[in-house]
């Protein structure tokens, strides 16, 4: 449904790539949508107030500014 969706949207020139995070399935990346200069700067926050990475290592589920495949960081979690 929601491929369908983006296509129909793109197609009557509607679309965005922005994705609510609240609203974004498990399957999606809504991450991405914030841009890599924005989750460049979350990724800093997070080393500077939480540098053993507890909130993106030890606290299940949501989305991780870390995990493999966020937005062209170049980071891994491991890195925490």
């Amino acid at each position: 449904m929601i491929s369908e969706l983006t296509a129909y949207s793109k197609r009557i020139g509607k679309h965005h790539e922005f994705l609510y995070l609240p609203y974004a399935n498990w399957n999606q990346d809504p991450l991405s949508s914030y841009g890599v200069k924005n989750v460049r700067k979350l990724q800093a926050v997070s080393r500077k107030y939480d540098p053993d990475g507890v909130f993106q290592i030890l606290v299940p589920g949501g989305f991780k500014i870390f995990r493999k495949g966020a937005v062209a960081s170049g980071h891994d979690p491991s890195e925490l």
